[in-house]
């Protein structure tokens, strides 16, 4: 596990943290852009409580998205330090938010027990030399107890460029069958959380979600740091 490197001031603010905080002040923790009103499936941002558009004309193949915050200032500041620092010490505090807003999705004994981290493409992986979603899965497994993390069952078997690169339906297209299973038996009648930093229009979610249940998953959930409103989806 990685030995993360506290820093003395906020991220946000430069101002001094107090013992319990890692990265960011209570202050600045507070006027974050927290995800209130969400669809109940795809947790796009809406202004009530109810289902999107997209999903009532098409629900999604996963079971449900839990994220805590928008994909708005500041989080993006906080978000690109954990691509580019395998130590950044953002990771513990937006792990905390996710681990918090997963303990008030679920009833007792409902939640997800094996998490996959969303696997990046070998050469992403060589370039950046480490998953970020694979460090936020182990902090929740360390946060929520009573799950594992599975980083060998689920992968990446095509390149495409970034996300934020492309429109909406060339990401839809370009993740079609992008993901491919290592060991089928695996996950056959598992409940399973893939673990995100951000979903965007949520296309590779869809494609890895439909890659396990097609190899006997029982259900399976997102878990994101932040989602991306229809007026911002580039992440």
């Amino acid at each position: 596990m990685c030995n993360f490197l506290l820093p003395n001031v906020c991220t946000l603010c430069r101002e001094y943290l107090g013992g319990d905080q890692h990265s960011i002040c209570s202050e600045c923790t507070a006027e974050l852009p927290w995800l209130i009103n969400q669809c109940h499936y795809c947790a796009m941002p809406l202004v009530d409580n109810m289902i999107c558009p997209e999903c009532q004309q098409r629900p999604p193949i996963f079971r449900r998205c839990v994220a805590p915050l928008q994909y708005q200032q500041p989080i993006n500041q906080l978000i690109k330090p954990i691509k580019t620092d395998i130590n950044a010490p953002e990771f513990i505090q937006l792990s905390r938010y996710l681990a918090n807003a997963v303990n008030d999705a679920y009833k007792p004994n409902n939640t997800p027990s094996v998490l996959i981290p969303m696997p990046l493409h070998w050469r992403t992986r060589a370039r950046r030399g480490y998953n970020q979603s694979y460090i936020i899965a182990r902090q929740l497994c360390t946060m929520l107890g009573n799950c594992s993390v599975a980083s060998n069952i689920l992968y990446r078997h095509r390149y495409t460029k970034p996300q934020h690169l492309q429109a909406k339906q060339e990401r839809l297209r370009s993740m079609v069958n992008a993901f491919k299973i290592k060991h089928r038996h695996a996950v056959r009648g598992l409940k399973l959380a893939m673990v995100d930093d951000v979903v965007t229009t949520g296309a590779t979610a869809r494609s890895a979600a439909a890659c396990l249940l097609r190899a006997g998953a029982q259900s399976v959930d997102i878990w994101c740091i932040a989602r991306t409103g229809w007026h911002n989806d580039a992440a």
